[in-house]
């Protein structure tokens, strides 16, 4: 083997480990943001409706 083709195959390597080890990363990360987006949203769509998301009940016969 050529030191051409092992240098070639080594980078080719490195950049698949690259890639596998990033997409992991964004996927954790996508998977936090939306978490944490829908917690938003929820609330955001409850004061909206004036509904409660949880009884479904309108804001006016909440008892606390």
């Amino acid at each position: 083997m050529t030191p051409y083709l092992i240098s070639a195959v080594c980078l080719l390597i490195a950049i698949l480990i690259g890639y596998a080890t990033g997409r992991r990363v964004g996927f954790r990360a996508g998977k936090e943001e939306g978490r944490l987006l829908s917690r938003l949203e929820l609330r955001e769509q409850s004061l909206r409706k004036g509904v409660c998301p949880t009884c479904d009940k309108s804001v006016g016969t909440i008892q606390h």
